[in-house]
């Protein structure tokens, strides 16, 4: 019965420490404010054309329809959120083998993005899109693996950025 008390103990242990771990959040300093997106809000004249494919930690390349890109606005919040992911926010990528991040606060206006799809072949396109600075986001996941690539960018009124998000040569 001793034994049996100790083995329950231990199991409880361990799985408070495994939940811990899994649920250790990342602290972002700085305050994410709706006025810092206003202008990410309306139309533009521009627009960001791209390619995005992705190497996998197994050499597996990938790219089409089922990836998702998203384009989110430079602020405050998000440079510190991308720096903890990327290690920096100029540009980058992550294998989702190593983790995905959680983070706090997580406002609901930092995921109010605009998001298209790759094709076929991996192209994809912003149109509309107002002079700012940008965070482009490509997720690439497939069957528990793949990743992120990001690449931050500047974009002029009335300018057509072509950029090619690719974790490989």
């Amino acid at each position: 019965m001793r034994y049996l008390f100790f083995f329950v103990l231990i199991s409880c242990f361990c799985c408070s420490e495994n939940r811990t771990k899994k649920e250790k959040l990342i602290k972002i300093e700085n305050e994410f404010k709706d006025q810092d997106v206003k202008w990410f809000k309306v139309d533009g004249n521009s627009s960001i054309k791209g390619i995005a494919k992705f190497k996998s930690k197994d050499g597996e390349i990938r790219y089409g329809k089922e990836f998702r890109i998203e384009l989110n606005p430079f602020t405050p919040y998000t440079k510190e959120r991308l720096n903890h992911i990327y290690r920096n926010d100029e540009s980058g990528y992550v294998f989702i083998k190593n983790g995905v991040p959680k983070f706090t606060p997580d406002p609901e206006g930092y995921h109010a993005t605009r998001k298209t799809m790759c094709n076929e072949k991996g192209e994809f396109e912003f149109k509309n899109l107002p002079e700012g600075n940008y965070y482009v986001i490509a997720f690439m996941l497939w069957d528990k693996t793949g990743g992120g690539i990001m690449q931050h960018i500047q974009l002029s009124d009335n300018e057509i950025k072509t950029i090619e998000m690719i974790n490989f040569n």
